[in-house]
């Protein structure tokens, strides 16, 4: 789902990047060439304009596309024609601007550095952030409704949390039991990688039911169940993890690692599920 208050901080930093380049340039061509800082700062200002606007569209692509890219996005969403012909233009000119920048070194002529740069502010002040907020609006109109009223912002961080732990916890488990019992990094790593997965999970948890207008039980996972958001299995094998929190939180307390080995391999992988069956429950179908 879009993040509204990035696109609104990157939106901010682009603008004002290009008020700074436009301010320059608004001195006129002679006056331009002729003050030797007016084209390096310029230049400066326009590279640093394009990195936010780069982010921003790296942004929009995800939601548009499914990809997470890195690079070239700029370009790439002038190619999906999701703003008018003339941003798509000048998103495609700016890309080839920088491209260049970086290609030869920054050895653009102060004249061509004028009259692109010119071009490139003077359009994207004037219509770039309306259409952006067209764009937005398009988008957040197909995005699936919420059944409950959840940070989603929030909820996506500890998912990514939780899915990297998995993941990093999965790495030692995929040893055989007799060399990780015997390895104090694998234990150690597990054990933490553990608590930053149970904290996560939750937190995940606490918040659904707060937000669905519950009061929070001591047992989370078991009352996510009873209100319909999880499976039984899902819900028992989570609370078996989570009474074992402060034990693996602290370092002084001795644990068998065969035990640790086993635990781990029978609840963590319920992680993704739960993160699957939450994901169901909170988006409406149409």
């Amino acid at each position: 789902m879009l993040d509204i208050q990035f696109l609104n901080d990157k939106a901010s930093k682009l603008v004002l990047f290009l008020k700074k380049a436009d301010k320059i340039l608004k001195n006129g061509e002679e006056q331009f060439l002729k003050i030797p800082m007016y084209p390096d700062r310029t230049q400066y200002y326009l590279i640093s304009a394009y990195n936010e606007l780069e982010e921003i569209c790296c942004h929009l692509l995800k939601e548009v596309t499914g990809e997470k890219l890195k690079g070239d996005c700029v370009e790439k969403i002038a190619k999906e024609q999701l703003f008018s012909e003339k941003i798509n233009r000048v998103l495609i000119d700016f890309s080839s601007y920088i491209k260049g920048v970086m290609e030869s070194n920054y050895k653009y002529t102060p004249k061509e550095i004028y009259i692109i740069g010119s071009q490139i502010t003077t359009t994207l002040l004037d219509r770039f952030i309306k259409e952006l907020s067209s764009v937005v609006k398009e988008i957040k109109a197909k995005e699936p409704k919420l059944s409950i009223p959840v940070n989603v912002k929030k909820l996506q961080d500890h998912a990514k949390a939780i899915k990297s732990s998995v993941r990093k916890i999965s790495n030692f488990l995929n040893f055989p039991k007799e060399e990780f019992a015997s390895t104090p990094l694998f234990i150690d790593r597990a054990r933490y990688f553990s608590v930053v997965l149970i904290d996560s999970l939750l937190w995940i948890c606490r918040h659904i039911l707060r937000k669905s207008g519950k009061k929070v039980e001591k047992s989370c996972f078991q009352q996510l169940y009873k209100e319909g958001f999880i499976d039984k299995e899902t819900a028992e094998n989570l609370e078996i993890l989570l009474k074992h929190r402060n034990i693996f939180a602290d370092p002084t307390k001795e644990f068998d690692p065969q035990e640790l080995y086993d635990l781990l391999k029978k609840t963590v992988p319920y992680s993704l599920n739960f993160l699957s069956q939450i994901s169901k429950a909170i988006f409406k179908k149409d």
